[in-house]
């Protein structure tokens, strides 16, 4: 549990400082390198990380067939937006980053997808 944690968490830091290189003007942090941007990318990959772990299986436990029966009829689009509802959530629980609006917070997810991939793949630990 742990492990999962500290690869998303990685995968997280990665994939949002990416996606602020990225969408720079979209999803703003702090100014580069200071020790503000490293905390706020450091706190908005661990909220972002819980969210992923604990609160979207809950959320697709509650749901229970709907929940299914969405992501088989929208072939999974539904679970990417998810994402990105999930990576706007954890935008308002950190102060010191601002997503512009719904569709970039779906780049952001789309990036933080990606990077997850790659870091499961690399990490050794299956994220998803």
């Amino acid at each position: 549990m742990i492990r999962r944690f500290l690869v998303r968490w990685v995968s997280n830091f990665v994939a949002v400082m990416l996606a602020g290189y990225m969408f720079e003007d979209q999803i703003q942090l702090q100014e580069r390198g200071s020790d503000a941007y490293w905390m706020t990318l450091a706190a908005f990959a661990a909220v972002l990380a819980v969210l992923q772990l604990y609160v979207r299986p809950i959320v697709y436990a509650v749901m229970g067939p709907i929940t299914c029966l969405v992501m088989v009829v929208t072939l999974g689009l539904a679970h990417f937006l998810t994402g990105a509802v999930l990576f706007w959530l954890a935008g308002s629980f950190v102060d010191g980053i601002a997503v512009e609006n719904f569709l970039y917070a779906m780049a952001g997810a789309a990036v933080v997808a990606v990077v997850g991939m790659a870091g499961s793949i690399f990490l050794g630990s299956k994220v998803h």
